[in-house]
């Protein structure tokens, strides 16, 4: 009896001791996978209008996938699909890029899921559905409201031409083009335009250039009348497109240049520092000097600097305004090609050593020192092409503009400021 007692009491004690199974490497059990392509087109083409799912199970298993939203509309269930039960294997599924009602579906960021049995899922990266092509085509107006696109190939003065800017923000570009062609569907020009468009840091931001049409076929002007010009583009996901399309008239006329001289008073030609900026915190840091009307010159002004009380390091004790000058015959043309600013003053002193800074911008800045003096000329001036009204912005004509001012202990007053300008118009 002891005995068995002993054999029966050994057996619990054995049972008792937990069992370890360890496994080899080529043993362990392979998780379940899911890949999916980062982009496909269901738009009906013909052209990577599905995409393939490749998914692994590693056992038998009911197979479910999901297709939800991943962008707008996150979490949107959109397709839902039972293979049934898989064994242990790696499978294709093809998805034809249509919802539960067997529509197609929107252009957007979609993600496809496997449902496992214990109610968690395996999620793949994110699809692109991409369904559209875009691209724009643009031609500066020179401030003239309403303007088209217009160009001059029998002018002797000047080897004239219209700048087309096409652009297309598409990030996977297959090919982009400009095409001009005549009234009756003729194409005249066809240019290549997919050029990478970088920032200053090196960012990717679209694709096209800017092509100068002179509207001259082997060195002959084309006949006068009305070209159409447009932008047509290919994606690599097979979509195609084209940009609103741009009327340029060809014009029988000439351009020849013409030069103007105004002189205006300081007073009548100031402008806020923002006239011509939507920049956010345009005029925050203006300098703390004043600039105020002038008791030596009617209509002129004194510029006088002070320090700022309290001191602040991101503005300066300079006293600074800016200077503006329309010419309307230039708009719709091409806009001022040079401006050259003269101005006369003397010091808020009499006598005194003072002197100012005036500073005209363009391709090449001119700035002179002094109480009177002349800029040299300046070809593509800063405003020189006018402005097209815009956020904040109001619609302006070709301007010629120029800033003024006095630092530290100098203190001006300038009585006139005197503006030639140099730009082309439509020959009598």
């Amino acid at each position: 009896m002891v005995r068995r007692l002993a054999q029966v009491v050994l057996a619990l004690a054995v049972a008792a001791i937990p069992v370890v199974v360890t496994t080899s490497p080529s043993e362990a059990r392979p998780s379940y996978g899911l890949s999916v392509p980062s982009v496909f087109s269901p738009n009906g083409d013909g052209v990577q209008d599905s995409v393939r799912v490749r998914y692994t199970v590693p056992e038998p298993t009911r197979v479910r996938l999901e297709v939800s939203r991943a962008g707008r509309g996150k979490g949107r269930v959109v397709r839902k699909v039972d293979l049934g039960w898989k064994v242990k294997g790696t499978y294709r599924w093809t998805w034809d890029g249509r919802n539960e009602q067997g529509n197609r579906i929107g252009e957007g960021l979609y993600r496809v899921t496997l449902a496992l049995p214990d109610g968690s899922g395996v999620a793949g990266d994110r699809v692109k559905a991409d369904t559209s092509f875009t691209a724009e085509l643009s031609s500066p107006v020179h401030g003239e409201r309403g303007a088209r696109a217009r160009v001059f190939p029998r002018s002797t003065e000047v080897a004239d031409a219209v700048e087309l800017t096409a652009y297309s923000g598409e990030k996977r570009l297959e090919s982009l083009r400009l095409v001009i062609s005549n009234a009756v569907g003729k194409v005249v020009r066809d240019a290549d335009v997919d050029e990478l468009l970088l920032t200053g840091g090196g960012y990717r931001y679209g694709y096209g250039r800017t092509v100068a049409w002179a509207a001259k076929r082997g060195g002959r002007p084309l006949p006068r009348g009305s070209y159409t010009a447009v932008v047509t583009g290919r994606d690599k996901a097979g979509n195609t497109g084209m940009s609103a399309p741009l009327e340029v008239w060809v014009s029988g006329d000439q351009l020849v240049w013409k030069e103007t001289t105004t002189t205006v008073t300081p007073s009548e030609s100031r402008v806020g520092v923002c006239a011509y900026t939507t920049a956010n915190g345009c005029g925050e840091d203006h300098p703390c000097g004043q600039v105020v009307p002038s008791a030596l010159f009617e209509g002129g002004l004194s510029y006088r600097p002070a320090a700022c009380v309290p001191a602040d390091p991101d503005r300066s004790d300079a006293a600074t305004s800016r200077h503006m000058l329309e010419v309307p015959e230039a708009a719709g043309v091409r806009g001022l090609g040079a401006v050259r600013v003269s101005f006369v003053g003397a010091p808020t002193t009499a006598g005194g050593p003072d002197t100012g800074t005036l500073s005209v911008p363009g391709t090449t800045t001119s700035t002179v020192h002094g109480t009177s003096g002349e800029s040299a000329w300046v070809e593509g001036p800063a405003w020189g092409e006018g402005l097209v009204a815009a956020y904040n912005v109001p619609h302006r004509a070709p301007a010629a503009v120029w800033d003024f001012g006095t630092s530290g202990t100098d203190s001006v007053d300038v009585a006139s400021f005197t503006v030639d300008v140099r730009y082309l118009v439509v020959a009598d």
